[in-house]
Protein backbone atom coordinates (compact mmCIF):
# COMPACT_ATOMS: atom_id res chain seq x y z
CA UNK A 1 0.00 0.00 0.00
CA UNK A 2 3.19 2.41 0.60
CA UNK A 3 4.79 1.69 -2.44
CA UNK A 4 1.28 2.50 -4.12
CA UNK A 5 0.45 6.19 -2.47
CA UNK A 6 4.41 6.58 -2.98
CA UNK A 7 3.62 5.95 -6.64
CA UNK A 8 0.53 7.98 -7.00
CA UNK A 9 2.11 10.60 -5.42
CA UNK A 10 4.88 11.04 -7.77
CA UNK A 11 2.51 10.59 -10.62
CA UNK A 12 0.42 13.53 -9.60
CA UNK A 13 3.68 15.48 -9.02
CA UNK A 14 4.83 14.64 -12.05
CA UNK A 15 1.17 15.39 -13.99
CA UNK A 16 1.38 18.76 -12.34
CA UNK A 17 4.57 19.49 -13.25
CA UNK A 18 4.20 18.78 -16.76
CA UNK A 19 1.43 21.01 -17.35
CA UNK A 20 2.18 24.04 -15.04
CA UNK A 21 5.23 25.44 -16.73
CA UNK A 22 3.22 28.09 -18.52
CA UNK A 23 4.31 31.50 -17.70
CA UNK A 24 2.35 33.74 -15.09
CA UNK A 25 0.38 36.28 -15.92
CA UNK A 26 -1.37 39.02 -14.13
CA UNK A 27 -3.73 41.80 -13.87
CA UNK A 28 -3.18 44.58 -11.75
CA UNK A 29 -3.76 48.56 -11.54
CA UNK A 30 -5.12 51.04 -9.33
CA UNK A 31 -8.61 50.35 -10.94
CA UNK A 32 -8.69 46.63 -9.83
CA UNK A 33 -9.72 45.47 -6.52
CA UNK A 34 -5.97 44.75 -5.94
CA UNK A 35 -4.43 47.83 -6.82
CA UNK A 36 -0.95 48.24 -7.88
CA UNK A 37 -0.27 45.94 -4.62
CA UNK A 38 -0.98 42.40 -5.83
CA UNK A 39 -1.59 40.76 -9.43
CA UNK A 40 -5.19 39.18 -9.84
CA UNK A 41 -3.93 35.74 -11.65
CA UNK A 42 -5.11 35.10 -14.78
CA UNK A 43 -5.79 31.54 -16.12
CA UNK A 44 -4.31 29.47 -19.07
CA UNK A 45 -4.70 26.06 -20.46
CA UNK A 46 -2.21 26.37 -23.52
CA UNK A 47 0.26 28.77 -22.39
CA UNK A 48 -1.09 31.31 -24.74
CA UNK A 49 -4.37 32.61 -23.90
CA UNK A 50 -4.82 34.20 -20.51
CA UNK A 51 -8.30 35.01 -18.91
CA UNK A 52 -9.85 36.57 -15.87
CA UNK A 53 -13.55 36.49 -15.43
CA UNK A 54 -15.89 39.16 -13.44
CA UNK A 55 -12.76 41.41 -13.21
CA UNK A 56 -14.81 44.55 -11.55
CA UNK A 57 -12.96 47.95 -12.67
CA UNK A 58 -13.43 51.48 -10.71
CA UNK A 59 -11.53 53.79 -12.14
CA UNK A 60 -10.38 55.95 -9.25
CA UNK A 61 -9.61 60.09 -9.66
CA UNK A 62 -6.22 59.65 -10.19
CA UNK A 63 -3.52 57.13 -11.23
CA UNK A 64 -6.44 55.15 -12.84
CA UNK A 65 -5.83 52.21 -15.31
CA UNK A 66 -4.43 48.50 -15.36
CA UNK A 67 -1.93 46.42 -16.83
CA UNK A 68 -0.31 43.08 -17.41
CA UNK A 69 2.28 41.44 -16.19
CA UNK A 70 4.57 38.10 -15.96
CA UNK A 71 5.67 36.66 -12.89
CA UNK A 72 4.97 39.04 -10.15
CA UNK A 73 7.44 41.16 -11.44
CA UNK A 74 7.72 44.98 -13.04
CA UNK A 75 10.32 43.59 -15.29
CA UNK A 76 7.81 41.73 -18.21
CA UNK A 77 5.17 44.31 -18.25
CA UNK A 78 2.38 45.41 -20.88
CA UNK A 79 -0.02 48.41 -21.06
CA UNK A 80 -1.80 49.79 -24.00
CA UNK A 81 -3.82 52.89 -25.30
CA UNK A 82 -7.25 50.92 -26.57
CA UNK A 83 -10.18 50.23 -24.40
CA UNK A 84 -12.02 47.88 -24.76
CA UNK A 85 -9.96 46.16 -27.03
CA UNK A 86 -6.22 46.37 -28.02
CA UNK A 87 -2.88 44.94 -28.98
CA UNK A 88 -0.59 45.81 -25.95
CA UNK A 89 3.22 46.64 -26.30
CA UNK A 90 6.22 46.15 -23.31
CA UNK A 91 5.99 48.66 -20.50
CA UNK A 92 3.56 50.52 -22.36
CA UNK A 93 1.11 53.15 -20.88
CA UNK A 94 -1.51 51.92 -18.17
CA UNK A 95 -4.85 51.06 -20.36
CA UNK A 96 -7.68 53.28 -19.97
CA UNK A 97 -10.65 50.78 -18.42
CA UNK A 98 -13.97 52.19 -18.16
CA UNK A 99 -16.13 51.44 -15.05
CA UNK A 100 -17.76 48.22 -15.20
CA UNK A 101 -17.75 44.47 -14.23
CA UNK A 102 -15.10 42.22 -17.77
CA UNK A 103 -14.93 39.20 -18.75
CA UNK A 104 -10.57 39.77 -19.69
CA UNK A 105 -8.63 37.69 -22.05
CA UNK A 106 -4.86 38.47 -23.00
CA UNK A 107 -2.70 36.52 -25.60
CA UNK A 108 1.09 36.39 -24.56
CA UNK A 109 1.67 35.64 -28.17
CA UNK A 110 0.32 38.26 -29.73
CA UNK A 111 -0.53 40.68 -27.12
CA UNK A 112 -4.20 41.34 -28.12
CA UNK A 113 -6.12 42.33 -25.34
CA UNK A 114 -9.87 42.59 -24.61
CA UNK A 115 -12.66 43.84 -21.96
CA UNK A 116 -15.97 41.94 -22.63
CA UNK A 117 -18.90 43.84 -19.74
CA UNK A 118 -20.21 41.03 -18.47
CA UNK A 119 -23.51 39.90 -19.49
CA UNK A 120 -22.88 41.27 -23.24
CA UNK A 121 -23.97 38.71 -25.59
CA UNK A 122 -21.30 37.47 -27.95
CA UNK A 123 -22.75 37.04 -31.68
CA UNK A 124 -22.77 33.27 -32.91
CA UNK A 125 -20.35 32.82 -36.13
CA UNK A 126 -20.86 29.68 -38.30
CA UNK A 127 -18.83 28.27 -41.17
CA UNK A 128 -20.95 26.38 -43.21
CA UNK A 129 -20.69 24.25 -46.69
CA UNK A 130 -21.36 20.82 -47.89
CA UNK A 131 -21.34 18.78 -45.18
CA UNK A 132 -19.77 21.55 -42.83
CA UNK A 133 -21.34 23.05 -39.77
CA UNK A 134 -18.53 24.15 -36.98
CA UNK A 135 -19.76 26.85 -34.77
CA UNK A 136 -16.06 29.08 -34.59
CA UNK A 137 -15.68 30.09 -30.21
CA UNK A 138 -14.37 33.68 -28.82
CA UNK A 139 -14.39 35.15 -25.76
CA UNK A 140 -14.74 39.05 -27.36
CA UNK A 141 -16.92 38.93 -29.68
CA UNK A 142 -14.18 40.04 -32.31
CA UNK A 143 -11.81 37.14 -32.37
CA UNK A 144 -13.34 34.10 -33.38
CA UNK A 145 -11.38 30.45 -34.15
CA UNK A 146 -11.87 26.65 -34.59
CA UNK A 147 -8.76 24.54 -33.86
CA UNK A 148 -7.94 20.76 -36.19
CA UNK A 149 -11.26 21.18 -38.00
CA UNK A 150 -11.88 18.31 -40.67
CA UNK A 151 -12.74 19.63 -44.33
CA UNK A 152 -14.08 17.79 -47.46
CA UNK A 153 -12.69 19.96 -50.73
CA UNK A 154 -16.41 22.46 -50.97
CA UNK A 155 -17.17 26.04 -50.88
CA UNK A 156 -17.85 27.60 -46.85
CA UNK A 157 -18.87 31.01 -45.90
CA UNK A 158 -19.27 32.74 -42.42
CA UNK A 159 -22.55 33.22 -41.32
CA UNK A 160 -23.38 35.69 -38.52
CA UNK A 161 -25.91 35.06 -36.03
CA UNK A 162 -27.77 33.34 -38.57
CA UNK A 163 -29.04 36.27 -40.21
CA UNK A 164 -29.45 33.98 -43.65
CA UNK A 165 -26.59 35.56 -45.27
CA UNK A 166 -23.24 34.57 -45.63
CA UNK A 167 -19.65 35.88 -45.71
CA UNK A 168 -16.79 34.76 -48.06
CA UNK A 169 -14.49 35.41 -50.97
CA UNK A 170 -13.01 33.49 -53.58
CA UNK A 171 -9.29 34.12 -51.87
CA UNK A 172 -7.83 31.02 -49.83
CA UNK A 173 -6.08 30.15 -47.69
CA UNK A 174 -6.84 33.88 -46.15
CA UNK A 175 -8.43 36.68 -47.24
CA UNK A 176 -11.71 39.09 -46.56
CA UNK A 177 -15.11 38.52 -46.42
CA UNK A 178 -17.70 40.03 -48.33
CA UNK A 179 -21.90 39.79 -48.16
CA UNK A 180 -22.58 36.96 -50.56
CA UNK A 181 -19.03 35.22 -51.22
CA UNK A 182 -18.33 31.81 -50.97
CA UNK A 183 -14.61 30.96 -49.94
CA UNK A 184 -12.98 27.31 -52.08
CA UNK A 185 -11.34 25.22 -49.67
CA UNK A 186 -9.16 22.70 -50.07
CA UNK A 187 -9.68 19.40 -48.32
CA UNK A 188 -7.46 19.19 -45.42
CA UNK A 189 -7.37 19.80 -41.52
CA UNK A 190 -7.46 23.26 -40.42
CA UNK A 191 -7.25 26.17 -37.78
CA UNK A 192 -9.55 28.61 -39.12
CA UNK A 193 -9.80 32.13 -37.59
CA UNK A 194 -12.64 35.17 -38.32
CA UNK A 195 -12.31 38.76 -37.43
CA UNK A 196 -15.74 39.63 -36.96
CA UNK A 197 -14.99 43.73 -37.40
CA UNK A 198 -12.39 43.50 -39.98
CA UNK A 199 -14.03 39.97 -42.01
CA UNK A 200 -10.46 38.89 -42.37
CA UNK A 201 -10.12 34.75 -42.47
CA UNK A 202 -7.38 32.59 -42.84
CA UNK A 203 -7.48 28.92 -43.06
CA UNK A 204 -4.07 27.53 -41.21
CA UNK A 205 -2.41 23.79 -41.57
CA UNK A 206 -2.76 22.48 -38.12
CA UNK A 207 0.18 21.95 -36.05
CA UNK A 208 2.09 18.75 -35.80
CA UNK A 209 5.35 18.94 -33.20
CA UNK A 210 7.44 15.98 -31.59
CA UNK A 211 7.56 15.84 -27.60
CA UNK A 212 9.48 14.27 -24.64
CA UNK A 213 12.88 13.81 -23.61
CA UNK A 214 14.61 11.94 -26.34
CA UNK A 215 13.68 15.70 -28.08
CA UNK A 216 14.62 18.18 -25.68
CA UNK A 217 16.10 17.25 -22.37
CA UNK A 218 16.01 20.82 -20.31
CA UNK A 219 12.37 22.56 -19.84
CA UNK A 220 12.11 19.04 -19.10
CA UNK A 221 11.47 17.93 -22.08
CA UNK A 222 7.64 15.98 -21.87
CA UNK A 223 6.55 20.01 -22.10
CA UNK A 224 8.31 21.82 -24.76
CA UNK A 225 6.98 21.23 -28.19
CA UNK A 226 9.06 21.21 -31.34
CA UNK A 227 7.03 21.90 -34.36
CA UNK A 228 7.63 20.34 -37.46
CA UNK A 229 7.18 21.71 -41.13
CA UNK A 230 4.57 21.40 -43.62
CA UNK A 231 4.04 22.41 -47.40
CA UNK A 232 0.73 20.42 -47.52
CA UNK A 233 -0.58 20.01 -44.28
CA UNK A 234 -0.28 16.29 -44.55
CA UNK A 235 3.22 15.34 -44.52
CA UNK A 236 5.42 17.04 -41.85
CA UNK A 237 9.19 17.26 -41.41
CA UNK A 238 12.00 17.98 -39.29
CA UNK A 239 15.37 18.53 -41.01
CA UNK A 240 18.86 17.80 -39.25
CA UNK A 241 17.69 18.08 -35.64
CA UNK A 242 20.45 16.76 -32.86
CA UNK A 243 18.12 14.49 -30.87
CA UNK A 244 19.71 13.39 -27.64
CA UNK A 245 17.84 9.87 -27.47
CA UNK A 246 15.21 8.35 -25.44
CA UNK A 247 11.42 8.70 -25.36
CA UNK A 248 9.07 10.52 -27.44
CA UNK A 249 5.74 11.35 -29.52
CA UNK A 250 4.59 13.05 -32.31
CA UNK A 251 1.52 14.94 -31.26
CA UNK A 252 -1.49 17.38 -32.53
CA UNK A 253 -2.02 21.43 -31.22
CA UNK A 254 0.41 21.06 -28.63
CA UNK A 255 -1.73 19.14 -26.46
CA UNK A 256 -2.45 15.89 -25.10
CA UNK A 257 -6.51 16.88 -25.71
CA UNK A 258 -6.01 16.19 -29.16
CA UNK A 259 -4.00 13.00 -30.75
CA UNK A 260 -0.55 11.69 -30.28
CA UNK A 261 1.20 8.97 -32.01
CA UNK A 262 3.70 6.83 -31.15
CA UNK A 263 5.32 3.25 -31.62
CA UNK A 264 7.92 0.78 -30.66
CA UNK A 265 9.58 0.56 -34.25
CA UNK A 266 12.52 2.35 -35.13
CA UNK A 267 13.86 4.53 -37.24
CA UNK A 268 10.31 3.67 -39.23
CA UNK A 269 7.14 2.51 -38.93
CA UNK A 270 3.83 3.30 -38.50
CA UNK A 271 2.95 5.25 -35.34
CA UNK A 272 -0.78 4.70 -33.24
CA UNK A 273 -2.69 7.28 -32.29
CA UNK A 274 -4.95 4.58 -29.60
CA UNK A 275 -4.99 6.87 -26.16
CA UNK A 276 -2.32 5.25 -24.08
CA UNK A 277 -0.05 3.59 -26.97
CA UNK A 278 3.95 3.42 -26.67
CA UNK A 279 6.30 6.29 -26.90
CA UNK A 280 8.82 6.26 -29.64
CA UNK A 281 12.09 5.32 -28.36
CA UNK A 282 14.65 7.56 -30.45
CA UNK A 283 17.83 6.41 -31.12
CA UNK A 284 20.57 9.95 -30.22
CA UNK A 285 21.34 11.68 -33.34
CA UNK A 286 20.85 13.61 -35.85
CA UNK A 287 18.12 13.04 -38.30
CA UNK A 288 15.64 14.08 -40.59
CA UNK A 289 12.26 12.94 -39.68
CA UNK A 290 9.15 12.68 -42.05
CA UNK A 291 5.36 12.04 -40.25
CA UNK A 292 2.64 11.82 -42.45
CA UNK A 293 -0.41 13.04 -40.20
CA UNK A 294 -3.17 10.71 -41.92
CA UNK A 295 -1.33 7.66 -42.32
CA UNK A 296 0.76 7.66 -39.55
CA UNK A 297 3.66 6.42 -40.99
CA UNK A 298 7.10 7.95 -40.12
CA UNK A 299 10.97 7.39 -40.43
CA UNK A 300 14.20 8.79 -39.12
CA UNK A 301 17.10 9.30 -41.60
CA UNK A 302 20.29 10.19 -41.46
CA UNK A 303 21.20 13.32 -43.45
CA UNK A 304 21.94 13.22 -46.85
CA UNK A 305 26.35 14.17 -46.81
CA UNK A 306 26.55 17.42 -49.04
CA UNK A 307 23.14 18.77 -48.35
CA UNK A 308 22.56 19.46 -44.79
CA UNK A 309 26.07 20.73 -43.99
CA UNK A 310 24.94 22.78 -40.92
CA UNK A 311 27.13 21.41 -38.58
CA UNK A 312 26.12 21.13 -35.00
CA UNK A 313 28.17 23.47 -33.39
CA UNK A 314 28.48 25.70 -37.58
CA UNK A 315 25.29 28.00 -36.24
CA UNK A 316 25.67 30.33 -33.00
CA UNK A 317 23.24 32.83 -31.86
CA UNK A 318 23.84 35.38 -29.05
CA UNK A 319 22.65 37.12 -26.66
CA UNK A 320 20.19 34.24 -26.19
CA UNK A 321 17.72 34.89 -24.14
CA UNK A 322 17.35 38.24 -25.06
CA UNK A 323 15.14 41.71 -24.64
CA UNK A 324 17.21 43.72 -27.56
CA UNK A 325 18.26 41.88 -30.80
CA UNK A 326 19.65 38.44 -32.17
CA UNK A 327 22.91 37.65 -33.77
CA UNK A 328 23.06 34.75 -36.07
CA UNK A 329 26.06 33.57 -37.42
CA UNK A 330 27.23 30.61 -39.68
CA UNK A 331 30.64 29.67 -39.81
CA UNK A 332 32.34 29.59 -43.23
CA UNK A 333 28.91 29.38 -44.63
CA UNK A 334 25.99 31.90 -46.25
CA UNK A 335 22.51 32.02 -44.65
CA UNK A 336 20.49 32.52 -47.85
CA UNK A 337 17.17 32.92 -45.49
CA UNK A 338 15.89 32.78 -42.01
CA UNK A 339 12.35 32.92 -40.47
CA UNK A 340 10.91 32.63 -37.16
CA UNK A 341 8.09 30.73 -35.79
CA UNK A 342 6.07 30.90 -32.63
CA UNK A 343 4.85 28.27 -30.33
CA UNK A 344 1.91 27.61 -32.27
CA UNK A 345 3.87 27.39 -35.18
CA UNK A 346 2.99 30.78 -36.69
CA UNK A 347 5.45 32.01 -38.85
CA UNK A 348 5.90 35.51 -37.34
CA UNK A 349 9.25 37.13 -39.62
CA UNK A 350 10.99 35.81 -42.70
CA UNK A 351 14.13 37.79 -44.55
CA UNK A 352 16.43 37.18 -46.81
CA UNK A 353 19.32 37.37 -45.60
CA UNK A 354 22.25 36.41 -48.22
CA UNK A 355 25.18 36.67 -45.71
CA UNK A 356 27.02 34.66 -42.94
CA UNK A 357 26.01 36.88 -40.00
CA UNK A 358 22.40 38.31 -39.22
CA UNK A 359 20.97 40.78 -36.87
CA UNK A 360 16.97 40.30 -35.94
CA UNK A 361 15.40 42.91 -34.01
CA UNK A 362 13.35 41.42 -31.08
CA UNK A 363 11.62 44.15 -29.33
CA UNK A 364 9.06 43.63 -31.75
CA UNK A 365 8.98 40.37 -30.22
CA UNK A 366 6.31 39.46 -27.21
CA UNK A 367 8.46 37.59 -24.65
CA UNK A 368 8.39 33.21 -24.70
CA UNK A 369 10.31 31.02 -26.80
CA UNK A 370 10.36 30.85 -30.79
CA UNK A 371 12.31 28.76 -33.37
CA UNK A 372 14.46 29.82 -35.76
CA UNK A 373 14.88 28.43 -39.01
CA UNK A 374 18.28 28.89 -40.98
CA UNK A 375 18.41 28.01 -44.76
CA UNK A 376 21.67 27.75 -46.71
CA UNK A 377 21.32 25.83 -50.22
CA UNK A 378 19.66 22.54 -49.16
CA UNK A 379 21.03 22.99 -45.22
CA UNK A 380 18.34 23.83 -42.80
CA UNK A 381 19.15 24.45 -39.26
CA UNK A 382 16.94 25.06 -36.56
CA UNK A 383 17.68 26.91 -33.35
CA UNK A 384 15.64 27.59 -29.95
CA UNK A 385 15.63 31.31 -29.43
CA UNK A 386 14.03 33.11 -26.33
CA UNK A 387 12.58 36.79 -25.69
CA UNK A 388 12.92 37.87 -22.22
Amino acid sequence: MKKLLLFCAVFLAGTAMMFAQFPSIGILGSSTPAGWESDLDMTTTDGVVYTYENLVIVVPSSDPGVKFRQDDAWTTNWGGTGFPSGTASLNGANIPAVNGTYNVTFNLSTLAYSFVPVGVEIPEVMLNGEGVAVNLSSTDGVHYSARNVSIPETTVDFSIDDTGMGWGSSSFPSGTAVEGGMIPVAGNMYNITFNLETKAYSFDYVVISMIGLGIVTEDPGWVTDTDMSTTDGKNYTLSNFNFPGGEGKFRLDHSWDTTAWGSTDFPSGTATSEPGGPNLNITAGIWDVAFNRETGAYSFTAPVAGVNEFGLNGVSVYPNPTQNQWNFAAEGMMIDQLSIVDVTGKTVFANQVKASVATINAEGFAPGMYFAKLTSGNAVKTVKIIRK
